[in-house]
């Protein structure tokens, strides 16, 4: 019993400083608050809803502190509840669970992140993502089936904060292929396997309703053309406007290149001694997405409205039906700074090896011995690679897009001592 007490005040004593940090800081403003709070036609529609619930309720002068509040019960609320989880499932030492807190609580107080204070997606994002971990863990590993519907209702509603969380779907398709494979009740996996699959459709469809109710646009182009035009445009040449046959797009591209060149954006212009391509392409990331493909674009198109919807949904198809052209065109270019941007959000070469080989690692211990922390290792190897991936191939790998994962591996290495401790005996356990 007194350990149980020693933990839960030590426990109590972490939340604490945790929130009396939030409240010092408190709320701070982003530059993208404004795209939730107006409901902007790039932003998803979860967001942006639950700020609208609580101005509707509180006013414009008092909402943003009880957002920062919410955030913050909703970040203890996740934490505790994927902790708890995790204890049961792989009956974690007493001792060792406040080290699991600290971790999964850090992006609360890490300044780069400070998912609580900031009026941005991360403050419901992060929590849902740690609530997805947590039913998936419960599904697998304490063999609980109405998990199932939990987890599947939790992906739905990530993917409406942050589209960025569709990631998991390829992930738990392989999960309920390989449950679909390996059991003889086939047929209570098709519905989940079905909804898994149809979730992106679905997300599209209610973002696309949710737009036309709001700005009267069926439409959806959040993450699109600005973004996934970036990389391609970063590495490609004067001459690239060739590639399309339209003349208005020829004229396009050479009016975006020269502004770019004009503001020396490209990759012809990082400095080989102090800085790297990616580096270069990482600081102006913003600056070409939103400064010359959104707003210039914009102009380019629409020069007498270029802030109207009709504007950036023109625009965005403009982008959008440009990209692979250019991709194709610029392909071995695009792979090599694609490489490197993933190279950046593993945080090396060498963690790309590691975690690859924790990947191998992994799937083999399963495969041969059952261990079920081989299996929670290859899911969160899985889920590591699935983002990074899905992140590079749209954005750059800035850090707010990886905490997602990057508590994965921390938590492992806790939870292989855990094991290493009860297997030679070095911790006794005690009864409470």
């Amino acid at each position: 019993m007194k350990y149980f007490l020693s933990n839960q005040i030590h426990r109590l004593f972490l939340y604490l400083l945790v929130s009396i940090y939030v409240i010092w800081l408190g709320v701070v403003i982003e530059p993208d608050t404004i795209s939730y709070v107006g409901f902007s036609l790039i932003t998803p529609p979860g967001y942006g809803t639950f700020l609208f619930v609580f101005r509707k309720l509180l006013g414009e002068d008092h909402y943003f502190p009880v957002i920062v509040f919410l955030q913050l019960v909703l970040g203890f609320a996740s934490c505790l509840f994927l902790v708890r989880t995790i204890e049961k499932a792989f009956k974690v030492h007493k001792n060792l669970l406040i080290l699991l807190d600290v971790i999964l609580l850090a992006p609360i107080f890490i300044s780069e992140y400070l998912v609580v204070n900031r009026i941005v997606t991360q403050g419901l994002a992060y929590p849902c993502f740690l609530i997805i971990s947590t039913f998936l863990i419960q599904y697998l590993f304490l063999k609980n089936n109405k998990a199932i519907v939990w987890l599947l209702i939790a992906v739905f509603i990530g993917a409406l904060i942050r589209t960025q969380f569709f990631f998991s779907i390829p992930v738990l398709i392989l999960v309920f292929g390989y449950q679909w494979y390996t059991t003889k009740e086939k047929k209570k996996l098709i519905v989940p396997i079905m909804v898994v699959v149809l979730i992106p459709l679905m997300v599209s469809i209610l973002q696309k309703t949710f737009n036309y109710v709001i700005h009267d646009r069926y439409t959806n182009i959040s993450s699109t053309g600005a973004q996934v035009m970036v990389l391609p445009f970063y590495v490609s040449d004067p001459e690239d406007y060739q590639v399309y046959d339209d003349p208005e797009t020829q004229a396009y591209f050479k009016h975006m290149y020269e502004i770019a060149l004009e503001r020396k954006l490209l990759d012809d212009f990082y400095v080989p001694l102090n800085d790297n391509v990616f580096h270069h392409f990482d600081y102006n990331f913003a600056h070409i997405s939103y400064g010359i493909l959104s707003e210039e674009g914009r102009k380019f198109l629409k020069p007498f409205d270029p802030g109207s919807f009709d504007a950036m949904i023109a625009n965005d198809k403009f982008l959008m039906d440009m990209w692979l052209p250019l991709l194709f065109d610029n392909f071995w270019k695009c792979l090599d700074l694609f490489y490197k941007n993933i190279e950046h959000a593993f945080g090396g070469f060498y963690m790309i090896w590691f975690c690859a080989l924790l990947f191998i690692g992994s799937l083999y211990y399963w495969f041969r011995y059952q261990e079920k922390l081989a299996l929670l290792a290859l899911l969160m190897m899985l889920l590591t690679f699935s983002n990074i991936m899905l992140v590079c191939i749209v954005q750059h790998s800035i850090g707010r897009y990886m905490m997602y994962h990057q508590w994965f591996i921390p938590v492992l290495f806790i939870l292989l001592l855990n094991e290493i401790s009860k297997r030679l005996n070095t911790i006794s356990y005690p009864t409470n």
